[in-house]
């Protein structure tokens, strides 16, 4: 085998289908396992040393998930009206959990720990992707409310020859400058630039239609002239046919890269299946540091560098003792060492805390690792054995000068914005964040491959994650059902899924309609009672699409911990050798 091939000669069998089951197949057979899809009985992994069953509890009707976790209220914050996102979101990140916990228990057992099972729930994996909207929720100092700005002049813009495209700002300076170049009104730009710097935190922007007017009285060309000048990022916003032409289109999500001889990796036989496993970390925003929080729930001990004084995010509200709650959902439970990286003595720390660490990741900006002199190379002179991991925006899909590589501008070049797209409208990224939480899961997923090659094939190595690669799993082509959708009852909205057409009129006591008018007659029929009434009635085929995110905690009770805020726990159950 070799060290990008870290399940080569293991046996993968996978029964059942749906989205979860299928993104788990596909990305075991990317990590060259034989995949034998089996009808019946639970996941299996065999190989070497090494035999783990993995169980999917209970069924995953996606938009069930949606209404029940929050998602569709999330994504509909901006209209004020919850909505599904036309993605099999849940379904997905379900499929990259299930082989995180099988290449977890892999690594458990060939360190001489005896996991041999790992149990997943939907759910769970649900409320971690809007962990840190529920955070907020639930925090102790002025908890964010479940309201929208509803607004018809959310980005994304269109140009004047009809191009739409996302923009992206790192600086008041960016933005003012940008603005100003295409003549839009000094008290507008100034109006837009706290909500446009605080959507990713609300999931909502209202912006002054007056940027929208500017963006239309330039082309295109202009417009991607004038960002160039003055710091500001556009990205167009592309179809899914775009993204699937593109070269790199179904590639793998990770790259990996074998390094040098290492030292045998000392093993533990008592935990977590990470137990023993010590990562060191350089990040910032969602997805490096949900990445190693999802490692830090299968056992790890995480170190997290942040600059002297702490990282500014901290002190972001809404506050969970005397930390933001959503900068503590993300980092609890990490140690903490400030250093200044960018001096000589800095570096010189850095290089002496992977001196003994097993994982490093970062997300520097492209090059910043090599200007540092901390770059693989380095990290690997003084520790052999360590799995250099980098989570970036575009890996180098975009060559050496890619757009900002942030959440909302990966949607508008990947063609996920296009997907959320319902018919006939037009595309524009969610303002949930989506695909930063999809790049930590696929970045926690690419470090435990490479620990797996790290013990068979005795080398370090780095392994490379991207956003993009994150939102090319999200492009699955949905599976509704016969009925699959939000309906409205007389005092609140219904998600519904079930493929017995029959049985749900017979429960609606109305005629089964032809297709074109069943949507139509289950909402005449349904908003003649309360929602209350319908659960009762419809059962397992119906969950109320919550609003409020703060109830999640008194109806999941048990998969939730409080530390100033409500912290989802982990998805996981591990058992040992029986």
């Amino acid at each position: 085998m070799s060290f990008s091939a870290p399940l080569k000669g293991f046996q993968v069998r996978i029964p059942g289908s749906g989205p979860a089951v299928e993104t788990a197949h596909d990305r075991l057979r990317m990590l060259e396992a034989d995949v034998d899809a089996a009808r019946s009985g639970l996941f299996g992994l065999s190989g070497p040393g090494v035999s783990v069953e993995a169980c999917l509890r209970g069924p995953l009707p996606e938009n069930l998930v949606q209404a029940d976790c929050g998602i569709m209220a999330l994504h509909g914050r901006s209209e004020a009206q919850p909505r599904p996102l036309g993605v099999d979101y849940v379904s997905v990140l379900t499929g990259i959990a299930a082989v995180q916990g099988l290449l977890a228990a892999t690594l458990a057992q060939l360190r001489g720990n005896p996991v041999s099972r790992v149990e997943l729930g939907a759910n769970g994996v649900a409320l971690l992707a809007v962990g840190q909207y529920i955070a907020a929720a639930t925090a102790d100092e002025d908890p964010e409310g479940s309201e929208g700005t509803p607004s018809t002049a959310r980005p994304p813009f269109v140009s004047a020859d009809g191009v739409a495209f996302e923009v992206e700002a790192f600086s008041g300076e960016a933005w003012q400058g940008f603005w100003a170049s295409l003549g839009a009104p000094e008290r507008a730009i100034a109006r837009g630039w706290r909500p446009f710097l605080l959507r990713y935190e609300r999931a909502s922007v209202w912006l002054p239609r007056e940027l929208h007017e500017a963006a239309e009285s330039t082309s295109f060309e202009g417009i991607r002239a004038t960002a160039a000048s003055t710091g500001m990022h556009v990205c167009p916003v592309r179809t899914m046919a775009d993204r699937r032409a593109d070269p790199d289109a179904g590639s793998p999500p990770w790259s990996f890269r074998a390094g040098r001889a290492a030292p045998p990796v000392s093993g533990t036989d008592t935990g977590l299946p990470l137990a023993g496993v010590h990562v060191v970390e350089s990040t910032r925003r969602v997805q490096g540091p949900l990445a190693t929080r999802l490692l830090s729930l299968l056992g790890a001990t995480v170190t997290r560098i942040e600059p002297p004084g702490g990282d500014p995010l901290r002190g972001m509200p809404p506050m969970a003792g005397d930390c933001s709650a959503k900068f503590r959902v993300l980092n609890d439970g990490k140690r903490i060492a400030e250093i200044d990286f960018k001096s000589a003595a800095g570096r010189a720390e850095v290089l002496d805390l992977v001196r003994d660490a097993d994982v490093f990741l970062h997300n520097w900006a492209p090059g910043k690792d090599v200007e540092l002199g901390l770059d693989a190379a380095a990290m690997h002179a003084v520790n052999p054995g360590l799995v250099h991991a980098t989570a970036s925006g575009w890996g180098d899909a975009l060559g050496e000068h890619p757009p900002a590589g942030t959440d909302y501008m990966v949607q508008a070049y990947s063609g996920v914005a296009d997907a959320l797209a319902s018919s006939g409208a037009p595309s524009r990224p969610t303002l949930m964040i989506m695909v930063d939480v999809a790049g930590g899961f696929v970045s926690a997923e690419g470090i435990l491959a490479a620990l797996v090659a790290r013990h068979r094939t005795g080398r370090g190595g780095e392994v490379t994650t991207s956003l993009l690669g994150a939102a090319d799993a999200l492009l699955r082509e949905p599976s509704p059902a016969a009925v699959d959708g939000v309906f409205a009852a007389a005092d609140g909205l219904l998600a519904i899924v079930t493929e017995d057409v029959a049985a749900l009129c017979s429960i609606l006591d109305i005629p089964v309609p032809p297709p074109e008018e069943l949507p139509d007659a289950i909402t005449k029929a349904l908003g003649t009672r309360p929602v209350a009434e319908w659960k009762g009635r419809l059962g397992s085929i119906m969950v109320p699409v919550r609003r409020d995110l703060g109830t999640l905690v008194s109806s999941h009770p048990e998969r939730f911990e409080r530390n100033g805020c409500a912290i989802a726990t982990s998805p996981w159950i591990f058992g040992g050798a029986s």
